[in-house]
């Protein structure tokens, strides 16, 4: 919480994709708004791409992955959700993308345990994975 002027401000904790995601706005409506010259108040060019432009590019940006770098490798959509665990060790499994079994046979993806290197093949893409793993998430939260 954050007092200004006798004002009790309570601000939002924002995820790092959320975080990341208003940057980017606040950004766009910089180069849309104040750089044409239709406005030179940011506030007033961040609520104008809020109205107009926010709801179309969320709809095209509905999957991103981040660039940034967490320890020694890079966030992805699944850092937020509940992943499947290894069966070996219990670990949170990554997925791996474009996987080959030991038999040369390509998968869409796999499930790898970082800590004891066991791989689960599935014939799902990133795009299910994702879609399933956020329907056990809001079923849950329902429960």
């Amino acid at each position: 919480m954050t007092v200004k002027g006798g004002y009790l401000f309570r601000m939002k904790k924002l995820t790092y994709d959320e975080f990341q995601d208003r940057l980017r706005a606040v950004s766009n409506a910089r180069r849309i708004f104040i750089k044409s010259g239709l406005t030179t108040n940011i506030t007033h060019a961040f609520e104008l791409y809020q109205e107009i432009l926010a709801e179309e590019e969320e709809a095209r940006h509905a999957v991103t992955v981040s660039s940034a770098v967490a320890g020694n490798r890079q966030m992805s959509p699944f850092d937020e959700l509940v992943r499947p665990k290894c069966d070996e060790c219990d670990t949170d499994l990554r997925l791996k993308l474009n996987a080959e079994d030991p038999d040369g046979k390509k998968w869409p993806t796999a499930w790898v345990c970082e800590e004891c290197g066991a791989e689960y093949y599935s014939e799902k893409t990133q795009h299910e994975w994702i879609a399933e793993l956020k329907k056990e998430a809001d079923s849950a939260d329902r429960e």
